[in-house]
């Protein structure tokens, strides 16, 4: 007999369930959500965040699609990269082995955008989800130094602000959804890191138990969301990374109108 040839690699697919469990399903229903109302499988109008819809209809999806929407472009393509790329770092470092801890946080951080949204009227929240995720990255790589559009330098704390600046110079519009995003996870790293580190501060946000019981620490190692930047090695690591490259992102995250 020939001998058997061994199956052939799909490297796309090895990626892809390399990719760990929460960056993938956020990575996965932004391409989902966005293809699927691009080629008119699903309405655009059904996935926006409409109150009243919400309220009366009880169309409670809306409440999650609306972190997802988004066109399909060029623009697109780099706002997933980016979410991919913190988004992971997040998880496989900060929140390492820990997924209660890091679904708590976008529970925590989407609650107060749609809080927001409710507010200030924004119907799509794909932006405050990508600002929230930066924000929260970047405040755990404050001196990495990053590479912004037309080369510009600077450390990665000022990245977020670089972003929703660079939004309302590009639209003119506020970008009202990136503002909420990046609010709602400063009062999250504030509640969880800052405050609770200062003299006599208690941490009064913690991941509740039943969110541990249904996603247990999945490493020996896990450590979770201690405070700090993360613990020394961590911290090494990101000091030795290549310097960012965050040239090229559009968008940066403008709340989308209802009918523009």
């Amino acid at each position: 007999m020939p001998p058997q040839q061994p199956p052939q690699r799909n490297e796309i697919i090895e990626w892809y369930n390399s990719i760990p469990p929460i960056t993938k399903a956020l990575f996965t229903l932004s391409i989902a959500t966005t293809t699927l109302s691009t080629f008119g499988l699903i309405s655009p109008s059904s996935l926006i965040l409409y109150w009243p819809n919400v309220r009366n209809k009880l169309q409670l999806w809306r409440l999650v699609s609306c972190f997802f929407f988004n066109k399909l472009s060029l623009g697109f393509a780099f706002n997933l990269y980016f979410l991919y790329r913190n988004s992971l770092q997040l998880e496989n470092e900060i929140f390492q082995g820990q997924p209660a801890d890091y679904i708590f946080f976008h529970l925590v951080t989407s609650g107060l955008q749609l809080v927001a949204a409710s507010i200030f009227g924004i119907y799509v929240l794909s932006d405050g989800l990508l600002l929230s995720i930066a924000y929260l990255w970047a405040q755990h790589n404050r001196e990495t130094p990053v590479s912004f559009m037309f080369g510009i330098r600077f450390k990665a704390a000022y990245l977020p602000w670089a972003m929703i600046i660079t939004d309302f110079l590009m639209t003119g519009n506020i970008p009202k959804a990136s503002i909420a995003g990046m609010l709602s996870s400063h009062i999250y790293y504030y509640l969880t890191n800052i405050y609770p580190n200062q003299n006599g501060g208690r941490r009064y946000l913690q991941t509740p138990e039943f969110l541990k019981r249904i996603f247990p620490p999945n490493s020996a190692n896990a450590r979770g969301f201690r405070g700090g930047f993360g613990n020394q090695q961590a911290s090494a690591n990101n000091n030795n990374r290549a310097t960012t490259n965050m040239f090229g992102r559009h968008s940066w995250g403008h709340g989308q109108r209802l009918g523009s």
